[in-house]
């Protein structure tokens, strides 16, 4: 992941394996049986392969994290590789059924954990650093954002590298709390999607006093 940028950097990396582990703390103070072992491995391997960042013949995520595991013993290498697999928005955009995804606690922990980083303080952050790397406008008072994006129109947005970084808070993160799928990840979504909304209508109204 070196050469990612600095919103995939390792830093997002720990915060989403911390955040995992806060949400496996709370599951498991009410009971709920969660593998915490799983839970950490895939956090640490949430963002290996990324689309974003693959580049034709480099090995595929899943190539890259079995045979790291495989090689150390790992008894549960597949169900990491399958839970870094399914963790992505895209993913879920596309809307294909999957009865191991929709079934899988750990999974749900990894993406409600990805889904925090991605929105409040840090997520306006690197939503920048994203736009500065694709060289997108951070604004642009003429460009609509589109909301309920479908997993086609996302797509093709995505490979084109149009769009704007305030537009990328209509187009995913503002859909990201009502994603959530654990209690604990509900909660902690609900103060930082307001710090984005308050942050996306300051935007807007120091553009109208110019």
């Amino acid at each position: 992941m070196k050469d990612y940028d600095p919103s995939h950097d390792w830093f997002h990396v720990d915060r989403v394996r911390r955040l995992a582990l806060n949400i496996c703390g709370s599951l498991i103070e009410n009971g709920v049986s969660v593998d915490k072992e799983l839970v950490e491995f895939a956090a640490l391997f949430h963002d290996i392969g990324d689309a974003k960042f693959y580049k034709e013949g480099q090995p595929t995520g899943r190539e890259i994290i079995t045979d790291f595991l495989i090689r150390r013993g790992y008894a549960k290498t597949e169900t990491v590789a399958k839970i870094v697999e399914n963790v992505s928005f895209r993913k879920e955009l596309a809307g294909v059924k999957n009865v191991w995804a929709d079934n899988c606690i750990e999974l749900h922990v990894v993406q409600d954990a990805d889904k925090l980083d991605a929105i409040g303080a840090f997520g306006i952050l690197r939503c920048a650093a994203y736009s500065g790397y694709k060289n997108r406008p951070l604004y642009d008072p003429a460009e609509k954002p589109k909301k309920n994006m479908t997993h086609e129109e996302y797509q093709t947005q995505t490979k084109a590298n149009t769009g704007t970084a305030i537009g990328h808070f209509h187009e995913k993160l503002l859909r990201l709390q009502d994603m959530m799928k654990t209690a604990p990840g509900q909660v902690m979504a609900m103060r930082r999607h307001s710090i984005m909304v308050n942050f996306v209508e300051e935007i807007e109204d120091e553009y109208k006093m110019w």
